[in-house]
């Protein structure tokens, strides 16, 4: 009896076993990473799966595992979306309202050291800082809806900055502390409407995730960076009173370094722009890390730069204290110029388009209405062909009456004059 116990329990665990090793080959691993999992990771990575088809509820591709030989190009176009990852400086993730991390890239292994396998499943409260987990409930948290009743789906835009958990070597970790990296996170939350029975005005708004895309800041450290033509570095204490500029600062501003020192930053920068640059300055006091939204500097002739800085605090070496702010500015203007030719290229080519659609148009109903008009006479003609025939087949059926009339009259006549 005990025999056939253990022989029904062992054959039990081969088939769980095996559906196990079938299930782990469905997810989309490398069969080396996927032969490796224990039981409990297939179950966690199968899960975010199902949760990732209701963000996507279309999917994303085929199924995985299928191989095409048909269709090159859709290959090609997933090689191409593999690439891409692999050079983009950050990485793509995506989050459940609860915080479960659905899916992450493999490229969050180049920045935070931490392997796709261990990331999905896992809640992400687990590798964000203690002090930054309100942040992250707020982004998770919608607010209230002012779209319109008959929008089914929307999305709301995301922008926070996060420091997570980096375990890279300090070599390759870039700049961290206590072991957390600031990470500039930018996406949107999704948002599903779905009606109810009671009224087609009402419904309900479910938050689907949030998909974002998490960068390092900045992509190297700041001494290492190459400053270009349209960059130029300052450095400041932490109340943003300017301590040092570089000469590039006169080609972009006007202003030689010694006209801005000891100046406050605020001084120059457009009034409309200070509550955002105080409250990246305020990130940059708590996070140690901060991108600044593009904000108006003022030029010495007048006028206004567009400037964007990736700004960093620098620590004391020996208290480990914060020193003085290191920021790296770049000039948007160049930019900003071709993006006005770009938008008027598109505008001018809209315009063009619109205007030769237009023309065809025009020409269409022009060629239509004369091939009404023609078929109009064509129609016309034929009646009064038509007509005309009429009339002569009844000339000649009143001539051929006329005819057998005089006939029959002139044979009458004859007859009568021979009888008597």
């Amino acid at each position: 009896m005990k025999e056939k116990s253990k022989t029904a329990a062992r054959t039990r665990r081969e088939k769980e076993n095996s559906e196990f090793y079938e299930l782990a080959k469905m997810l989309p691993l490398p069969s080396a990473i996927t032969s490796q999992l224990d039981k409990a990771s297939i179950i966690r990575l199968t899960t975010s799966y199902l949760k990732m088809r209701i963000v996507f509820p279309q999917g994303l591709g085929e199924a995985w595992g299928h191989t095409s030989r048909t269709r090159s190009l859709d290959n090609v176009g997933r090689e191409l979306g593999s690439h891409l990852l692999q050079t983009l400086d950050g990485f793509i993730f995506v989050v459940a309202p609860d915080g479960k991390i659905m899916y992450i890239s493999e490229t969050a292994s180049v920045h935070l050291g931490l392997s796709q396998v261990e990331l999905t499943g896992n809640s992400i409260y687990e590798y964000v800082h203690p002090a930054d987990h309100d942040e992250m409930t707020a982004v998770l948290t919608p607010h209230q809806p002012y779209h319109s009743h008959f929008v089914q789906e929307y999305e709301m835009e995301r922008s926070f900055f996060l420091r997570m958990k980096c375990v890279l070597a300090k070599r390759n970790a870039g700049l961290t502390s206590g072991g957390y990296k600031v990470i500039h996170c930018s996406g949107y939350l999704k948002i599903r409407q779905y009606s109810l029975d009671m009224s087609p005005f009402d419904g309900c708004y479910q938050n689907v995730g949030l998909v974002a895309v998490g960068h390092s800041l900045p992509p190297s450290a700041v001494t290492e960076i190459k400053l270009h033509s349209n960059m130029f570095m300052f450095r400041a204490s932490l109340d943003m009173k300017l301590i040092f500029l570089d000469s590039r600062v006169a080609e972009l501003t006007g202003y030689e370094p010694q006209d801005l020192i000891e100046k406050t930053l605020y001084h120059h920068v457009h009034s409309c722009d200070t509550f955002h640059l105080r409250c990246a300055h305020h990130l940059l006091l708590v996070k140690g890390q901060v991108t600044t939204k593009y904000y108006r500097f003022l030029a010495k002739q007048g006028g206004w730069v567009w400037v964007q800085s990736y700004a960093t605090i620098v620590h004391n070496s020996r208290s480990s204290r914060p020193h003085c702010i290191v920021s790296v500015n770049y000039d948007d203007d160049s930019l900003l110029l071709l993006l006005l030719l770009l938008l008027f290229l598109i505008q001018f080519n809209l315009t063009i388009t619109i205007m030769m659609t237009v023309m065809i148009i025009t020409m269409m109903m022009i060629m239509m209405m004369m091939m009404i008009m023609m078929m109009m006479m064509i129609i016309t003609m034929m009646m009064i062909m038509m007509m005309m025939m009429i009339m002569m087949i009844m000339m000649m059926m009143i001539i051929t009456m006329m005819i057998i009339i005089i006939s029959n009259s002139i044979q009458f006549n004859y007859y009568y004059d021979d009888y008597y």
